[in-house]
C-alpha cells in the first residue's frame, strides 16, 4: 500500500512512490467496464486455519465502537507513524474518526466527496484532500511475527477505489521505508475487479518490490471474500477465499520479514496506483459513500497458545473424568450421542468429548453452566478434532437458556485446533457455554473432539 504496485493476471509492474525523488508520474487510467460478480461469496464464510494452527489475535468487531486496545484511528491526512503525508503514494482522501464505525459486526471504513478541502497544517505543500475516509492501524497494540493473517473483507466497486488490507514492519518510525518491509495481503484496483493484488517490499540498497495476484475469476467487489497471506521465515503465500493460490508464493530470507509487524485497513481513494487521477474523475460523486467493510481479521501462528487475560476455573475442561461436570440436552432423545473417550487420543490428557453415532442423525448441546460471574465480557476456549458434515457445530456460550448465543461454526480439523467464541457481555452472572451440534442421519463418517475447555474474562 505504501508503494502502489501494479500488477495483474501474474505480471508485475511496480509503480515508484510519488513521494520520492526522481519518480515519474504515471498517466492515468481510464475506467474499466463493470464486471458482473459471479461466484460472489457472501458474509460469514467458513475459514479454517488447518491443523497446528492457533489463534494468536482477532478482532470481531461486535458491539458499537471500534476497540481501542487493538487499533489506533489515523485522522489527519499526515501519518506520525511513517511521517509522510498522503502515505507517499498521492492519495486524495483525508482520513478522520467520523468515517471509522462499528455496526451490526462489522467494522465500516467509509469513503465520501467533500468541499471541505481538508489538509494537515503539515502537509500544505500537496494542496487540499477531495474525500474523507478511514484509516485504522495496530501499531503498538498488536505486533507480531509470522502466522496466517486472515480477514472477512468487502471492498467497494468504482473507479478509483483502492482499499487494502496489509502489514508494515514495527520499527518503521525509526528504520523508515522500504527498510522496514511491507506486507500488502489485499489490493484492489478497479479496472482488474476480478484480482486480489498482493505485494512485498523491502530494502535491497534501494527500495525493492516484488507481487503477485489471485483470481477465481468472479469480481471481488460488493460482497465478502477471505483474503488471506501465510507468512513463515522463508515464505510467504498469499490465497483468496481459503483455497484460491496466488500466482506465486515470495520466497525470502530478508531482515525486513523477520520482525514484528502491525495491520493496517483503509480505504484509500485515487492516488498513483491509478495514475494520479485527477478528483473529478473518481466514481463517488457528492453524497454518495462507498464503504470497505470488515467481519473479522484473525492472526494464527503455530504452536502458540495466547495466554488468557484471566482465566475461570471450571470442572472437568479435559473431560478426564467422564462428563462429569457437564449437561448435555437434546431436543429428540440423542443425548447419547455426547460421551468422552480415549479414542485417537485427548489434546492434553488421554481424554476429550466425543459427539458422534454410528449413523443415526443426532443433535446435542453439551454445556457447562456457571452462576456468580463478575460482570464483564467473557470468551470460550477450545481445542477442536472436526470431520464430516454436520447440520451445524458451535463452540457457544450464552446468558440464559434461551438467549442467542455467541457463537463459533467450527470447521474441518484434521489436528487439534485452538477455537474461541466471540466475546459474550455477561451482566447477570450466569452463564453456560459449551459444544452444540446437529448432524444428519445415514452417515457415520462425522465426528467433532473437543478438548481442554477454557473460560476467559477479558
Amino acid at each position: 500500500m505504501k508503494t502502489g504496485s501494479r500488477f495483474g493476471s501474474g505480471l508485475v509492474a511496480l509503480c515508484c512512490v510519488a513521494a520520492l525523488p526522481g519518480c515519474g508520474d504515471p498517466a492515468p487510467e481510464a475506467p474499466a467496464p463493470a464486471t458482473e460478480a459471479l461466484g460472489s461469496v457472501s458474509g460469514g464464510l467458513e475459514y479454517s486455519p488447518g491443523s497446528g494452527w492457533n489463534l494468536a489475535w482477532s478482532d470481531e468487531f461486535e458491539g458499537s465502537s471500534l476497540n481501542g486496545n487493538n487499533w489506533t484511528v489515523l485522522t489527519s491526512d499526515h501519518d506520525p507513524v511513517t511521517n509522510n503525508c498522503n502515505f507517499g503514494t498521492g492519495e486524495l482522501e483525508y482520513p478522520r474518526a467520523q468515517n471509522v464505525t462499528v455496526s451490526g459486526g462489522k467494522l465500516i471504513l467509509t469513503a465520501e466527496r467533500t468541499n471541505d478541502r481538508p489538509s494537515d497544517p503539515k502537509c500544505t505543500g500537496f494542496g487540499a484532500r477531495s474525500f474523507y475516509s478511514g484509516r485504522i492501524h495496530t501499531k503498538g497494540k498488536v505486533e507480531k511475527r509470522y502466522g496466517k493473517i486472515v480477514a472477512s473483507i468487502k471492498v467497494p466497486s468504482g473507479y478509483g477505489m483502492w482499499p487494502a488490507f496489509w502489514t508494515l514492519g514495527a520499527n518503521v518510525s525509526s528504520a523508515g521505508w522500504p527498510a522496514s518491509g511491507e506486507i500488502d495481503i489485499l489490493e484492489w484496483h478497479s479496472n482488474e475487479p476480478t484480482w486480489m493484488k498482493s505485494a512485498v517490499h523491502w530494502y535491497n540498497g534501494g527500495a525493492a518490490h516484488w507481487g503477485t495476484g489471485a483470481s477465481g475469476g468472479y469480481n471481488l467487489a460488493d460482497s465478502f471474500h477471505i483474503y488471506e497471506a501465510e507468512w513463515t521465515a522463508n515464505s510467504i503465500i498469499f490465497k483468496l477465499d481459503n483455497n484460491i493460490v496466488a500466482n506465486a508464493p515470495f520466497n525470502h530470507n530478508e531482515t525486513e520479514f523477520q520482525q514484528n509487524h502491525y495491520v493496517l485497513l483503509n480505504l484509500a481513494v485515487g492516488g498513483n496506483w491509478y495514475g494520479n487521477p485527477n478528483p473529478a474523475s473518481i466514481d463517488l460523486p457528492l453524497g454518495v459513500r462507498k464503504t470497505m467493510e470488515v467481519e473479522w481479521v484473525r492472526w494464527y501462528q503455530q504452536g502458540s497458545t495466547p495466554p488468557p487475560s484471566s482465566s475461570i476455573s471450571i470442572t472437568n475442561p479435559g473431560f478426564e473424568s467422564g462428563t462429569s461436570g457437564w449437561t448435555t440436552w437434546s431436543p429428540n432423545g440423542t443425548g447419547a450421542a455426547a460421551f468422552s473417550e480415549t479414542y485417537n487420543g485427548g489434546h492434553g490428557g488421554a481424554y476429550h468429548l466425543t459427539h458422534w453415532t454410528s449413523g443415526g442423525a443426532f443433535e446435542a448441546w453439551t454445556y457447562q453452566a456457571r452462576s456468580g460471574l463478575a460482570s464483564g465480557n467473557y470468551k470460550v476456549r477450545a481445542w477442536i478434532r472436526k470431520s464430516g458434515t454436520y447440520d451445524f457445530a458451535r463452540l457457544q456460550a450464552k446468558t440464559c437458556a434461551d438467549c442467542a448465543p455467541a457463537a463459533t461454526q467450527l470447521g474441518t480439523y484434521a489436528g487439534w485446533t485452538l477455537v474461541e467464541t466471540p466475546s459474550i457481555s455477561v451482566t447477570g452472572g450466569y452463564l453456560e457455554f459449551g459444544f452444540h451440534t446437529k448432524a444428519p442421519g445415514s452417515n457415520g463418517s462425522p465426528f467433532i473432539h473437543m478438548d481442554d475447555v477454557e473460560l476467559i474474562k477479558l
